[in-house]
């Protein structure tokens, strides 16, 4: 018999009840913030309560807790929640996000290895396929047009025949959901905003394929010059649209952050969850409003339906509702970034299977709050004063009153905001200490981002406060380093240049085609 070897993450994951925190190393192609793979001092990653299993049994109460009791809204126009959605999508694979423990022992579900694609993160292969293989964009679906109602170019991803539902109980249904949209991770197809946000990039990819002079007679050499701009127009995007919306002002994008193409797990099972802080309970599309829940739960038989008479722009986004395009048509804004996580991601209600945790596992009336709790403390990530040691020679001296600096104010922080949520929520368990004196570096974030008071390091709900901002722009700008010089040396479509943000994108793809190629009307 073959000796065996050390444990690995997906072994310590198997077993719960026995397996301690942290964990023996770190997810698949992952790596901690300012190490080029995993923090070298033990003491530096974050231990939670003890064992895996006590420690999402301490979460439970504050899952509970972390619920949004109000509609109030940031200064983010609502298209930047799913700008950042596509970020995580190309970044992290579908598994991280799934709760899959084996918490009643055997009979638990089985612990899926995390898929890491191949190639770069953030060469949009999430929406094309990697670079290499010389796909053509996918055919959209094309909307009829109606200048007068929609000014601003939109399509959507074309989707393939629905299966048939006869004879289906009401849940078999619901699981088959929308018919599944023909595009690299069925991800993006998870609701309307983010079909047709997929549809800009993979239409910018197609027409700047055909942009640069003397190369169309060159179909392969067109097709790679298509994907490497809209690689960069992305790359521009994340860093002069996205970032600054998401980050404090002032603060520097180029940290001195190691470069590599494995991603920290403080980003993807950390701060890229905020996208959950911003989701609204319904959204203005086109002309009519539509509920969250609605939109998650999809629609059969989408193109059959906007075939119907009348009906062409049925779920169509008018991207005035979402961006900043047109001074008399202000955008709807994503949820402040405070309080927690919309009430109607619980398990009350009937949403996709991958946001509810199977109830013989755990009960909990905020599945993807305990969700996203757990994946922070369960990563490998390192704690909130290591971050902090790491981060405080290239900042305080920008910054010297942020909060972040000192012990005493952080753990102030976390304690009022604990105290709050428990309170609103006539909490009936206390929270475990652990929580309070090193809590997992999601809550950390959260109270950041939502306490009121620029000059200390506070986003007061309009944005990620100090540490959340640090990690995310030195992640992203460190990432996109390394993207941008694994792309093919070629020329960027000429008139793509200028593109920087979602606005201006949305201008360019509003100027007629030069080709009606992949339409389907």
């Amino acid at each position: 018999m073959a000796p065996q070897g050390p444990p690995t993450y997906l072994d310590w994951r198997a077993d719960p009840a026995t397996a301690r925190l942290p964990p023996p190393d770190l997810p698949s192609g992952r790596r901690n913030f300012g190490c080029p793979h995993r923090a070298t001092a033990t003491q530096a990653l974050h231990c939670a309560g003890g064992t895996l299993l006590q420690s999402v049994q301490d979460l439970l109460p504050l899952a509970e807790c972390i619920v949004k009791q109000g509609k109030a809204e940031s200064a983010i126009p609502a298209g930047y929640t799913y700008l950042g959605q596509l970020l995580a999508h190309d970044l992290c694979s579908a598994a991280e996000g799934v709760f899959d423990y084996a918490l009643l022992g055997g009979s638990g579900p089985a612990i899926r290895q995390p898929l890491q694609r191949p190639g770069q993160p953030l060469h949009l292969e999430s929406l094309l396929g990697p670079i290499s293989a010389g796909a053509r964009p996918l055919e959209l679906w094309r909307f009829a047009d109606a200048p007068h109602q929609f000014p601003a170019f939109s399509a959507d991803l074309p989707r393939g025949a629905s299966p048939d539902r006869a004879g289906l109980g009401r849940k078999q249904r619901f699981r088959i959901g929308r018919n599944q949209a023909q595009v690299h991770d069925p991800r993006n197809d998870d609701t309307p905003m983010m079909a047709q946000l997929s549809a800009l990039f993979i239409e910018l990819a197609r027409r700047a394929s055909g942009a640069l002079p003397g190369q169309q007679h060159i179909p392969a050499k067109a097709l790679r010059i298509g994907r490497v701009t809209a690689a960069r127009v992305w790359h521009r995007i994340l860093q002069q649209d996205y970032l600054p919306r998401l980050c404090l002002p002032g603060l520097p994008l180029g940290l001195n952050e190691h470069v590599s193409h494995l991603i920290p797990v403080e980003l993807t099972h950390a701060v890229l969850r905020m996208g959950h802080w911003m989701v609204r309970g319904q959204y203005l599309l086109g002309e009519d409003v539509v509920s969250m829940a609605t939109l998650l739960r999809g629609q059969p038989d989408m193109e059959r339906l906007r075939r119907r008479p009348g009906s062409a722009d049925f779920w169509r986004i008018d991207w005035r509702n979402f961006f900043t395009l047109d001074p008399d048509h202000p955008p709807q804004h994503a949820l402040r970034l405070s309080g927690g996580i919309a009430p109607m991601f619980g398990s009350d209600f009937s949403l996709p299977e991958g946001l509810e945790i199977h109830s013989a596992l755990v009960r909990s009336s905020n599945d993807l709050a305990l969700r996203d709790l757990v994946r922070s403390m369960d990563g490998g990530l390192q704690t909130v004063a290591a971050l902090v040691n790491y981060l405080e020679p290239a900042l305080r001296a920008d910054h010297p009153d942020w909060a972040l600096w000192q012990p005493e104010r952080r753990r102030t922080l976390i304690e009022a905001h604990c105290a709050s949520w428990a309170k609103t929520q006539a909490l009936q368990v206390p929270l475990a200490a652990h929580l309070i004196a090193d809590p997992p570096l999601y809550l950390y974030l959260l109270a950041e981002a939502g306490a009121e008071g620029q000059a200390a390091g506070f986003g007061g709900g309009h944005s990620l406060g100090a540490l959340g901002s640090a990690l995310l722009a030195a992640s992203v700008n460190a990432t996109i380093a390394a993207s941008a010089a694994s792309l093919p040396d070629l020329p960027e479509a000429p008139d793509c240049a200028t593109i920087a943000s979602m606005p201006s994108l949305i201008a360019y793809l509003s100027r007629p085609s030069p080709s009606p190629e992949g339409a389907t009307p």
